[in-house]
């Protein structure tokens, strides 16, 4: 795990998952060919999951474990637990796969409407010359890895640029939410 600022007062936390070669050859026959089951209505103009995907598989759930428990060591998660003076607890609100085929990309966006206060993006496949996650407000561009995560407070705008390139790129997206225990 790595906690890094994009911004003066915001950090994110990127980490690599240690059980990433058997989750995306589990996954990746699954998403490689899933219809759009949100017909581009959202910020993400490329192939989308149910918002509730593979909720009950154990290889996912495993990686969520993974994800909740970084949260739970984000300065932003402490500062909250602390101002409510209450052990809180972090959730999943929904969790979904992104296919990017050639000319996919996701428009500037934040998850703070949504009742998120932080999101998560699992980088499943892509190549270092697909486009970067980046963080619209500063900028910053994410050196994407397979086999890697970020986590970052709702609030922030990020996007997507075009994919170019033949080769899909798929990542795991969520929101998470953090509610009294």
């Amino acid at each position: 795990m790595r906690i890094y600022n994009v911004k003066s007062d915001t950090s994110v936390i990127t980490g690599e998952y240690p059980f990433h070669k058997k989750l995306k050859e589990e996954l990746l026959p699954l998403l490689e060919n899933c219809p759009d089951h949100q017909d581009k209505k959202t910020n993400v103009q490329a192939t989308m999951t149910e918002w509730q995907w593979q909720e009950d598989n154990p290889r996912v759930k495993r990686l969520q474990e993974c994800a909740l428990a970084e949260v739970r060591s984000h300065p932003l998660f402490r500062q909250i637990e602390f101002r409510f003076n209450t052990p809180l607890k972090v959730v999943f609100k929904e969790f979904w796969g992104n296919i990017y085929k050639k000319g996919d990309y996701t428009r500037v966006h934040d998850h703070f409407g949504l009742d998120s206060s932080f999101a998560f993006v699992y980088f499943l496949k892509t190549k270092w010359y697909h486009p970067p996650f980046t963080f619209s407000e500063s900028g910053k561009k994410i050196k994407q890895k397979e086999g890697t995560y970020l986590i970052f407070p709702g609030y922030l705008k990020h996007h997507v640029l075009k994919n170019r390139f033949d080769e899909t790129r798929i990542t795991l997206s969520g929101n998470l939410i953090i509610k009294q225990s």
